[in-house]
């Protein structure tokens, strides 16, 4: 168990790789590891760094899709939420028993990680201002909140678990802290694949079964430790043409099983999906490829990740999840 500083501590890790999707939308041959070239520095996006430390290293499987590795953290956090003890007022959520509710009104410091893709990790000076929603997270709560951003792209609920990525965050969260974990944009993909210990895997997961499957050992491993597990589903893909304001869903079945999932697990669920896809629809396909997907360096709009707009917008729905979830950790909201 390691030692949760209690002073401001940022860990940002660069990744390097390209973007391979088509103009105008996202070819679901590859999955999304292909961030914007990055290079090592302050905090990218969110502009809260005061420290870096950055890893990379490079894996790749059939498809030609590489990805970097690392870890990020913003905000300032100390010792975590004590197992089960909640806020004042009693507020609940359904979290598999670890909020409680009656506790003290002082509100204790508590860490948010996420386990995620490459939709949500931190990327760090990005000449494209490319973003993921976890990097922006911490700027809608206050500073009792740290955000530990373990997402990284190229990932799926297998994956994550294959590589030990859940292992090193179950090896740190503490009783009281969050775990937002979002999957589904790669797990949809029926095509790619990823080399592990000399053996082909591949990266679709049936949403009705195997998806879920991998999902309860986040679930049961966050809940084993007093922690709270939260399933965020995942957005959904720039899927439209024109001027519309009717964007498809391609990510609607990985996101229903999460509903799922938290359903017959009893455990919280922020529909990010049903809320990206409700803002898209309201600003309409033009609007979405200008200011809110990622425009790549020749222009061409990238139909999957986010420039730092819509990574914000992202992450403050994220946010009003919390409370529409019930979660104690809307308590610090900002």
């Amino acid at each position: 168990m390691r030692i949760r500083p209690i002073f401001m501590t940022v860990v940002l890790h660069s990744f390097v790789a390209g973007i391979g999707f088509a103009s105008g939308g996202c070819s679901s041959g590859d999955p999304d590891d292909h961030p914007a070239t990055q290079t090592t520095g302050g905090g990218g996006g969110g502009g809260s760094s005061t420290s870096t430390s950055a890893s990379t290293s490079a894996s790749s499987g059939a498809g030609g899709a590489s990805s970097a590795s690392g870890s990020s953290a913003t905000g300032v956090g100390g010792a975590g939420e004590g197992g089960g003890g909640g806020a004042a007022g009693g507020t609940t959520s359904a979290s598999g028993g670890s909020e409680g509710g009656g506790g003290s009104a002082e509100l204790p410091d508590v860490t948010v990680y996420i386990a995620g893709d490459s939709t949500v990790q931190t990327y760090v000076n990005s000449a494209l201002h490319q973003a993921g929603w976890g990097q922006m997270l911490g700027e809608f709560f206050d500073e009792r909140v740290r955000v530990d951003n373990r997402a990284i792209g190229g990932r799926t609920a297998r994956r994550y678990i294959d590589e030990g990525r859940l292992d090193d965050v179950l090896e740190d969260i503490q009783s009281g802290d969050y775990f937002l974990v979002q999957f589904g944009t790669n797990d949809s993909n029926k095509t790619a694949t990823y080399e592990l210990d000399g053996k082909t895997i591949p990266y679709y997961l049936d949403p009705a079964t195997d998806f879920k499957s991998y999902l309860e050992q986040y679930i049961t491993g966050a809940q084993a430790r007093a922690a709270t597990p939260v399933l965020v589903t995942p957005p959904p893909r720039r899927s439209c043409s024109g001027d519309s304001h009717e964007f498809g869903n391609g990510l609607a079945a990985h996101s229903q099983a999460m509903r799922e999932l938290g359903d017959e697990l009893d455990v919280a669920v922020i529909d990010l999906n049903a809320k990206t896809l409700a803002h898209l629809n309201s600003i309409g396909c033009v609007a979405a490829g200008e200011d809110f997907f990622l425009v790549r360096a020749d222009k061409s709009v990238d139909g999957t990740h986010f420039n730092e707009t819509g990574a914000r917008v992202m992450a403050g729905l994220v946010a009003d999840g919390t409370e529409d979830a019930g979660l104690t950790l809307a308590q610090y909201r900002k």
